[in-house]
């Protein structure tokens, strides 16, 4: 199996520049995703957008399931939302180090 697509942002300020864009492009295309390293985003603000966007999403699913209920008069259904669907959701993981490598 081929390795997921990484992007060194510090090459988008040097010689590499054509290249990382291309990476970035083909990653896109191909994959849909990659992993982006030399970024200088703190994890602070990473650990910010992750606890609001997963807050942002509970609060929409669980708005979703009260106007799904209420137009479908069941009102005293009493229920909890723990599975999302993959259209709403979205995720950010970071770690301090990257272990790409490491992995077989």
């Amino acid at each position: 199996m081929e390795n997921f697509p990484v992007v060194d942002m510090a090459n988008l300020n040097g010689q590499e520049r054509s290249a990382t864009m291309e990476k970035i492009k083909d990653a896109c295309e191909n994959w849909g995703f990659f992993e982006l390293v030399n970024h200088s985003i703190s994890h602070k603000l990473m650990d910010t957008v992750e606890r609001m966007t997963k807050q942002h999403y509970k609060n929409r699913m669980e708005h979703k399931f009260k106007e799904m209920v209420a137009s479908k008069g069941l009102e005293a259904a009493q229920s909890e939302i723990n599975d999302v669907d993959w259209e709403s959701t979205f995720f950010l993981r970071h770690r301090p180090v990257s272990n790409i490598n490491d992995i077989p």
